[in-house]
């Protein structure tokens, strides 16, 4: 089923489509939902759907409900009223849609929860979440409230059961509370956004109310904490009821986060009950000395327990994870193939070091081939390679130039204005045709210097290939620009360090000033990380440190 706002869909409301659905659905069924703003307070109660957007910036379901507001019958509306989305119904899936209550700062208008998740294998992947107090509540509600005898809303009453979800590659804002909950959660590779209140305290990321006995409450999993707020303005989180438990795992964490970690809720008793740990934090929130001494450091031994499959013990749940992750696929010259270490010599490209700054859940595929230009390597196959196994969602790396400019050899030499970029763009439309991204890198300088200064070897390849990016909007990281300038600032002995002849001269090996050692497609390598980083890529978020900058 197809929406659309504009009317060119099935349906121009999700409800709609919903509503269409039968109740004891036990097929997944799709419904694509095309660009647009859409205003609905949802409520999905059938199991087995999918809801799928064209991109995360581009669809948005949104209400304003608050916690506050009156409803018909003069009543507020409560927490558990001023949902913009409801999941009752199994196995939803969510894709690539951002999820928002429009209402606005707690201290106005109270409590407004962008999505309640009611039910179990929840799944959310590439998604935005978005509100400022109480963004996420991931039920069930607890046995009872705190003050009063109801909670209030849809749910209040009914059955308790702690279901599982799974958020991946999502970003979730807000700043009180604003991940809270007694279902088992877990967060991979996810950005959780703290909003700056301009208070003392600017709120806490997390407010658990695991359920006594259950072995998980929320789990973090090589997550981003970020914020815009002040430093140490923070936490991580407080129990909303005492046997909360949540843990962070090989997350990075900004200077927003308080030095101390948690918070108890002024309940002195729950620092005996919960369980707030952590496991290999980094950033400059990240650092455990000075934690709350009721916190916990897991041991490696201990963190293997939140491994996901451990978490959820299922062989084929969550769905989403890892059948999306991005596979890198790099097509160039020698300065970026992977060189045999059977040819017994130093002599590495970028592309060989790329993996060394990814983690190991993101593969990289280096096609690259020395002595190959734009026109050879597409005549040898090795562009019709690529493209069988090239998959939607995966990038192409596109490095070539060196051997371009090889006029003399009719089996390699491309002008620049013309056939260097008609060979490029074969290249971009066949990775466009898969559904992958293309990504042209500007050829890497030698190491020219003449009368100590830095000339250009490279002709007009550099920008020839600058002017197909813009006129094809195709990303581009300016690797020759890169390295011009680390070569200038470096100097022209200094940069010897960086190619092979140097460090093997030993061999008596001949200056080579195109080829570089393993010390210096490292070098490189950081540089193209440095414009990935700048493009603000997806798979920025594979990176083992994102906060890498080139020194």
């Amino acid at each position: 089923m197809i929406v659309a706002s504009d009317g060119s869909g099935d349906f121009t409301t999700i409800q709609e489509a919903l509503n269409r659905i039968p109740n004891d659905n036990q097929q997944q069924i799709t419904i694509q939902v095309k660009e647009g703003v859409y205003k609905e307070k949802l409520l999905i109660d059938k199991p087995f759907v999918t809801l799928e957007g064209i991109a995360r910036e581009k669809v948005k379901v949104t209400y304003d409900d608050y916690a506050l507001k009156l409803d018909q019958s003069g009543e507020k509306l409560g927490t558990f009223g001023s949902f913009t989305v409801l999941i009752t119904g199994e196995h939803f899936t969510a894709k690539n849609i951002t999820f928002e209550n429009a209402a606005g700062s707690g201290h106005i208008v109270g409590q407004a929860v962008a999505v309640y998740v009611d039910a179990d294998k929840v799944q959310f992947d590439n998604c935005a979440l978005l509100g400022h107090q109480d963004t996420l509540f991931i039920g069930p509600l607890p046995p009872k409230p705190i003050e009063g005898n109801k909670f209030g809303g849809p749910r209040d009453g009914m059955e308790r059961i702690v279901g599982e979800s799974y958020f991946h590659r999502c970003y979730i804002e807000g700043d009180i509370d604003f991940i809270f909950g007694s279902g088992k959660a877990v967060f991979e590779a996810c950005e959780i956004f703290s909003l700056n209140r301009n208070q003392e305290i600017n709120g806490y990321i997390t407010a658990a109310s695991t359920p006594a006995g259950e072995n998980y409450g929320f789990v973090f999993r090589d997550c981003r904490l970020t914020s815009n707020a002040p430093a140490e303005t923070v936490y991580l989180g407080r129990p909303w009821r005492d046997h909360a438990k949540t843990i962070f795992i090989n997350c990075w964490m900004g200077p927003h986060i308080k030095k101390e970690g948690w918070h108890n809720w002024d309940k002195q008793r729950a620092e005996q009950t919960t369980l707030y740990g952590e496991f290999k934090s980094k950033g400059p929130g990240g650092d455990s000395r000075y934690r709350v001494n009721w916190a916990k450091q897991l041991t490696d031994e201990e963190a293997t327990a939140y491994e996901i499959d451990v978490i959820f013990g299922h062989e084929n749940w969550p769905t989403i994870r890892k059948n999306d992750i991005p596979t890198i696929y790099l097509a160039g010259d020698s300065t970026v193939e992977n060189i045999s270490t059977d040819r017994q010599t130093t002599q590495q490209g970028w592309g060989q070091q790329l993996p060394t700054f990814f983690k190991e859940d993101i593969k990289i595929i280096n096609k690259a081939m020395g002595g190959r230009s734009t026109k050879s390597f597409i005549n040898e196959g090795r562009l019709l390679d690529i493209i069988e196994s090239i998959q939607k969602n995966d990038y192409l790396f596109i490095q070539f130039g060196h051997n371009d400019q090889k006029l003399e050899d009719p089996s390699r030499g491309t002008e620049p204005w013309s056939t260097y970029q008609m060979y490029l763009t074969l290249f971009i439309e066949a990775a466009r045709e898969k559904g992958a991204t293309p990504i042209l890198v500007t050829p890497v300088n030698r190491r020219s210097f003449e009368n100590g200064k830095l000339i250009n070897s490279l002709g007009d390849y550099p920008k020839a290939m600058r002017e197909l990016a813009a006129n094809l909007h195709v990303p581009l990281i300016d690797l020759f620009e890169k390295s011009r300038t680390l070569y200038e600032i470096l100097g022209e002995e200094n940069t010897k360090q960086l190619f092979i002849w140097y460090e093997q001269q030993h061999n008596d090996t001949p200056p080579d000033n195109t080829h570089f050692g393993e010390h210096g497609a490292k070098i490189i390598a950081e540089l193209v990380i440095d414009g990935i980083l700048e493009l603000e890529l997806d798979i920025c978020q594979y990176l083992i440190n994102e906060e890498l900058k080139v020194n």
